[in-house]
């Protein structure tokens, strides 16, 4: 049942919020920055410390992994301002991730995404937390927090991580319990009357066992303005909390308990009207009827003009005003058992439950143009792995084999109501429900093994063989309860019940007598029989991923390595407005096969630390949002495979300390992206009546969220101001070039996918002292207030944007005990 009371956001004031976040509070981050393998701690003779990650699944120097990785401790991320996975764009380059218009984030680096907004669609980038699959995207949208570090691997995986990606891995290291007694506050307070807070507590329990229990609370106005009326949109309504338990009952053995979860009222972002909507862009063009009204030269959604160049302007239906009401929870259990002196046994479990309420806007104006009124959605997973490791120090020997089974089901439902749309006004149906039911379970075994050739030359191998299935069951159906507004309209059963018999089944089967639908029950129409019902399908597939390499010391300070592998994502079924049962159809899994030359290396003294490295991506199958052209509706929503297309590229960053207590930081990627085959539609012909797909070639296009040029720098300088105190300077610049939110061939199509290219520079300054036990930042997010947008697409009949935050500035107090 739609709701069309216009839901107002719940009102906090300032004071009730600092009393709430005094008692929860930000963590007070201890370790300093790392990015692209570059570990930032200044040591006493000046040099750069090094950090550890678990890329390969075991501790080692992240100088010493011959891999593509990206590392950012706690410190790293809070000076960024990273206080959600998709802000990490901010600090990698060639990582984009841009909302979509249900809300999904859609990740893509190195020019490798799946842009796809069904909750059940498995991402391009996999998203672990421990190593341990957050299969949804949507899992983890308040998952980063008291982190011990995050770890951006790039290139396909599957070898040894649980879940295939054709474009890497995000694993995000909960901080874990202390041996000692631990704790440690922080509080924000910033623009649009936000205040952020986060607060831990770590120590020993018992002689055996240590806990920690961390929260984080946000809580602020709304940052986005109507540019037609007095409203606002987009408070912050945000509770994260964790707890862990490690167990270690004897030496040898270890359990670690995670319990995590969150809740998140804060409002969806609405996308901006990127220009004022032309005949041309109307779905149904002016003058066309069916069973509904004339549509007129002056349609309304015509009249409304595009929104300012201003970040915070945007629209939305007050009718159909967006929400947000959703809930997570997680439980996981990670086991480490020696069973030898060099075999380790692992366990990893987990459950992850989802639980979503949420309504969207979508034409980017204050019309109910096209809306989701209603965005209920659940999902949950169930993972197990097992795996031996084992490490033979005598033979040069490490080696690792295992297996996982992952189950994950989800149902997703939108009611889209759009009586000024225009295929809408025309057509006389003005709602509709979509649905989909979907399960995904996959197992697989896996090996990866090193060996030492000699001191100075290491060989690498990986390989995994994955077997899954995923069925599907898609509807689309009349909106319960909704009341058709224009005089005379048929609604979509009945328009489907006419329309059926009188036209598409004479054409496309001819002598079949059709069967009207019941209301309530699916009207997507099977093109093989012409019967309406529920589309129910299975895709089954299997892969085998694996990788191989070479690691090469010519001495202590430079690692050059050498990858080729290969990765699979698997096929996924759309949750799509679908006339043809055809619109549901899935794309099969897509290939990318992998070579990169790289090196990582240490100068003067550890005072410099460069990584470079060079990629080529031979990708088949990608897959992508695309068009159909329906005969009676014209242009829908399906999900199309890119047969082929390539990428190479290069990256490099650089962190060095050219005198004691200044750090820069220095990080770039250069991307060349191209389609080598695809024939996809560019538009429309009128035959007799009917609508056919124009198609064009795309050879030559480029994929979309994939700059040619990203890069990021930083500046930090800590000095002291008395024996005790100490102050700092910092600041970061993110810039790149143009891009596109979907490959387009020229003219107006490609102008309005076009994403320009922006930098934007945060600052930041503050004192604390000497021991670190206390820290007081000022800082200042975007203080150019740049104009800038991460997405950019076609809402139906009009073309939307999604920006950037405006400029945000605050203060930020953090005490450790």
């Amino acid at each position: 049942m739609i709701n069309r009371r216009s839901r107002t956001p719940f009102q906090t004031g300032p004071l009730r919020r600092l009393g709430l976040c005094s008692a929860l509070s930000l963590v007070m981050p201890a370790v300093a920055f790392a990015q692209g393998g570059a570990p930032a701690v200044p040591q006493e003779d000046g040099g750069l410390g090094e950090i550890v990650v678990t890329a390969q699944k075991r501790e080692q120097k992240l100088q010493d992994v011959g891999l593509s990785v990206s590392a950012f401790d706690g410190a790293a991320l809070d000076n960024a301002g990273v206080n959600a996975v998709t802000d990490l764009a901010k600090v990698v380059p060639g990582l984009d991730i841009t909302p979509s218009p249900s809300g999904t984030p859609v990740y893509t680096l190195r020019g490798v995404g799946f842009f796809e907004s069904t909750l059940s669609a498995a991402p391009d980038v996999a998203l672990y937390i421990d190593q341990l699959p957050l299969a949804v995207p949507a899992f983890g949208a308040l998952t980063a927090f008291d982190l011990e570090r995050v770890e951006v691997l790039k290139g396909p995986q599957g070898t040894l991580f649980g879940t295939n990606a054709t474009g890497g891995a995000i694993n995000l290291i909960a901080a874990k319990p202390t041996n000692d007694l631990d704790a440690g506050i922080e509080l924000g307070f910033g623009s649009f009357n936000t205040i952020r807070g986060e607060a831990h507590i770590s120590g020993p329990l018992s002689d055996t066992l240590k806990g920690r229990i961390a929260v984080k609370v946000s809580q602020g106005d709304e940052w986005q303005y109507s540019y037609t009326r007095r409203d606002k949109l987009g408070k912050t309504d945000e509770l994260a909390g964790r707890i862990l338990l490690d167990w270690q009952p004897r030496e040898g053995m270890g359990f670690v308990l995670n319990l995590n979860g969150w809740l998140n009222k804060s409002d969806p972002q609405a996308p901006q009207l990127a220009r004022q909507t032309t005949p041309a862009d109307l779905q149904a063009p002016v003058g066309s009827v069916t069973f509904g009204q004339v549509v007129p030269p002056d349609f309304a959604l015509l009249l409304i003009p595009g929104a300012p160049d201003n970040n915070r302007a945007a629209n939305w239906d007050p009718d159909y005003r967006p929400y947000r009401d959703d809930r997570f929870y997680q439980t996981a259990l990670t086991a480490n058992i020696d069973l030898s002196d060099t075999i380790t046994l692992t366990s990893l479990t987990a459950y992850s439950n989802l639980r979503q309420r949420k309504a969207s806007s979508y034409s980017g104006t204050d019309l109910p143009a096209f809306e989701q009124a209603a965005n209920p959605a659940r999902a949950n997973d169930f993972s197990q792995e097992l795996r031996l490791a084992g490490n033979d120090v005598g033979s040069g020997l490490r080696w690792m084999v295992g297996g996982n089974y992952q189950r994950t089901a989800s149902y997703e439902r939108i009611d889209a109501i759009y009586p000024f749309a225009s295929t809408g006004f025309r057509d006389g149906f003005t709602a509709n429900t979509l649905d989909t039911r979907q399960v995904f379970k996959q197992w697989a075994v896996f090996g990866n093994m090193e060996y030492d050739l000699s001191e100075r030359l290491k060989l690498k191998a990986g390989i995994r063989y994955t077997d899954s299935s995923r069925t599907a069951a898609s509807r689309v159906y009349d909106t319960p309860g909704y009341v058709e507004p224009i005089p005379g309209a048929l609604g979509l059963t009945d328009f489907f019940n006419v329309l059926m018999p009188a036209v598409y089944v004479p054409l496309f089967c001819p002598g079949v007598t059709y069967t009207p639908v019941v209301p309530g029950q699916s009207v997507s129409v099977d093109p093989n029989n012409c019967v309406s019902g529920t589309y129910k399908a299975k895709l089954k597939e299997d892969n085998v991923p694996w990788s191989v390499g070479i690691d090469f010391k010519p001495n202590d300070d430079l690692l050059i390595y050498a990858n080729m592998s290969r990765g699979f994502k698997g096929g996924a079924f759309p949750l799509v407005n679908a006339a043809s049962q055809e619109q549901f159809y899935p794309v099969p899994q897509e290939k990318l096969t992998a070579y990169e030359l790289g090196f990582k290396s240490n100068l003067l003294g550890n005072r410099v630390v460069w990584n470079g490295a060079a990629f080529y991506y031979d990708y088949a199958n990608k897959q992508t949002r695309g068009k159909t052209v329906d005969p009676l509706f014209g242009a829908l929503e399906k999900l199309v495979s890119i047969p082929k297309s390539r990428i190479w590229g290069a990256e490099m960053d650089m962190t060095l300390v050219p005198t004691r207590g200044l750090t820069v930081r220095l990080a770039g990627t250069y991307l060349n992206t191209r389609i080598k085959t695809f024939s996809g539609i560019v538009g429309a012909q009128n035959v007799g009546g009917l609508l056919f797909p124009v198609f064009s070639s795309f050879k030559g296009a480029r994929l979309p969220f994939a700059p040619e040029l990203a890069g990021s720098a930083s500046l930090d300088y800590l000095f002291p101001l008395t024996g005790t105190v100490e102050a700092f300077l910092g600041g970061g610049v993110r810039a790149q070039t143009k891009s596109y939110g979907s490959p387009q061939l020229g003219g107006q199509d490609k102008k309005d996918a076009t994403i320009k290219g922006y930098a934007t520079l945060d600052l930041r300054a503050g004192v604390q002292s000497a021991d670190e036990r206390w820290k007081l930042t000022v800082w200042g997010r975007n203080v150019t207030n740049r104009h800038y947008w991460t997405n950019s697409l076609r809402a139906f009949d009009t073309i939307v944007r999604y920006t950037g935050r405006p400029s945000e500035y605050g203060v930020t107090l953090g005490y450790k005990f």
